[in-house]
């Protein structure tokens, strides 16, 4: 057991017994000191206190803690009945439909935040977010393996089935009442006892119960109790965290969230050059790093992304990453799927602000973009949209413009190229679309087209 997880169980412990008081910042410092085999002379003199003051701090630590422990502590054998006590509560682990993640690739960044927030900072709800195949997923069991021990129960759930929440609480509450069954699926005897046990609850795929459409975060006819159960878990004192993750914000969460509030958001971006090439190496390509690197930065570091490409170098390319590049950017099936099934949640106002993105390639300016793209569309209409985009990780932002991952161009690239074959455009792309094709490198013969008016475009 390292200092840091030693601190965190002494407070948890301390806040349970003491109606949410734990330690102060002097018994934190004590405490870590000692438990690093620092002599109280030696604490004061770093400190700049008296010998007898920081004694009688860690003789007040020790007596509080052998009332709670039920044998004597001191700063000999604290190590000693911390691992005794640990041992003898270990919690209760649901891991239900969690992958496994015994190959996981870095993200220390990010598990040192998300492990700060829970541990340290004591968050009640975390919410990780990030465009579909990004390892949202795979981040959440790892963080929650990581910080288990200091829970009493560890429950993870998927959502992706988007289960009634009386459902999701009939489940939950036997585990945690550790009773054989319940037919209570309330939300007060749900949070009854996440104030009364310290649970880790984690629920994956948020947006399978929320709407499509211009507004992000709005949650789908039936499912309007989730957002109830989570905002109270968001307002009212407990002992217990809830992470979710999703590819957008619920409503509620970012009107909570802040850099001192107990509600905190994780906006998971792609793996970093060398983790994103061994994802490539581990799935058997064999190539120069200046060739992986190549295929990383296009797919934005996502990891399923990345995944995808090696498995298509491999059977369709024999393993020739050379006739992989040679061939051009595109979208492969699976990933296909993965960004269609996000696209047709969008609004058309969103959809065409994606297109537009596309066909510029540059980046443009919100200003830009209401002046010259989209002159009828109101203010409030526009940045509303914009805002549902960026929180839902299809739309980033440098230097005040508004781009697209490579990725995501291409994609939008390719569902423009097949609506225009399908004859679906507007008096505008006869003038734009050169232009923009030649950008894009399409060989496609737009002197053979024929173009019409697409009301539901907008243009």
């Amino acid at each position: 057991m390292t200092g840091k997880e030693a601190i965190a169980l002494v407070d948890t412990v301390l806040r349970s017994a003491n109606s949410g008081q734990g330690l102060n910042d002097i018994q934190s410092v004590v405490f870590l000191e000692t438990w690093a085999g620092r002599s109280y002379t030696e604490i004061a003199k770093q400190l700049g206190y008296q010998h007898d003051y920081v004694k009688q701090v860690g003789s007040q630590l020790w007596r509080s803690l052998s009332q709670l422990f039920g044998e004597p502590v001191s700063k000999r054998n604290i190590q000693a009945v911390l691992r005794r006590y640990q041992q003898s509560q270990q919690s209760q682990q649901d891991w239900g439909e969690a992958i496994d993640v015994s190959r996981f690739y870095d993200r220390k960044e990010e598990r040192r935040s998300l492990e700060s927030w829970i541990l340290e900072d004591r968050c009640r709800w975390i919410g990780i977010f990030g465009l579909g195949g990004i390892g949202k997923t795979a981040l959440s069991v790892k963080i929650a393996q990581e910080v288990h021990s200091q829970f009493e129960f560890v429950i993870w759930r998927s959502l992706q089935q988007a289960p009634p929440l009386n459902v999701l609480i009939r489940e939950i509450l036997p585990i945690l009442t550790e009773e054989t069954e319940t037919r209570d699926s309330s939300i007060n005897s749900f949070m009854t006892q996440l104030r009364v046990k310290r649970c880790l609850l984690v629920l994956d795929n948020v947006e399978s119960i929320l709407q499509g459409g211009n507004r992000s975060g709005q949650y789908q006819c039936g499912y309007e109790d989730y957002c109830c159960l989570f905002e109270r878990i968001a307002d009212e004192p407990h002992q217990s965290c809830l992470v979710i993750t999703g590819r957008e914000k619920p409503g509620g969460f970012t009107v909570r969230e802040g850099k001192n509030s107990r509600v905190r958001s994780l906006t998971l971006k792609g793996l970093s050059g060398a983790d994103g090439e061994q994802i490539l190496i581990d799935k058997g390509v064999d190539a120069a790093s200046s060739q992986l690197r190549k295929i990383v930065n296009y797919f934005g570091g996502n990891p399923l992304a990345l995944k995808i490409a090696a498995t298509t170098i491999q059977t369709l390319f024999g393993g020739n990453i050379q006739a992989f590049l040679a061939q051009g950017t595109t979208v492969f099936s699976d990933l296909w799927d993965l960004l269609e099934q996000q696209f047709e949640r969008l609004s058309p106002l969103q959809q065409q602000i994606m297109y537009w993105l596309a066909i510029n390639r540059e980046g443009v300016t919100p200003a830009k973009l209401q002046e010259v793209i989209l002159p009828k569309v109101s203010g409030r209409e526009l940045f509303e949209a914009l805002e549902s985009l960026h929180t839902r990780s299809l739309v980033e932002t440098g230097n005040g413009n508004l781009t697209l991952q490579p990725v995501i161009m291409e994609y939008v690239t390719q569902r423009f190229i097949k609506l225009i074959e399908q004859e679906i455009t507007c008096e505008m792309a006869a003038v734009q679309l050169p232009d923009f094709f030649q950008k894009s490198g399409s060989f496609f013969a737009l002197k053979n087209l024929s173009f019409s008016t697409c009301d539901s475009l907008h243009f």
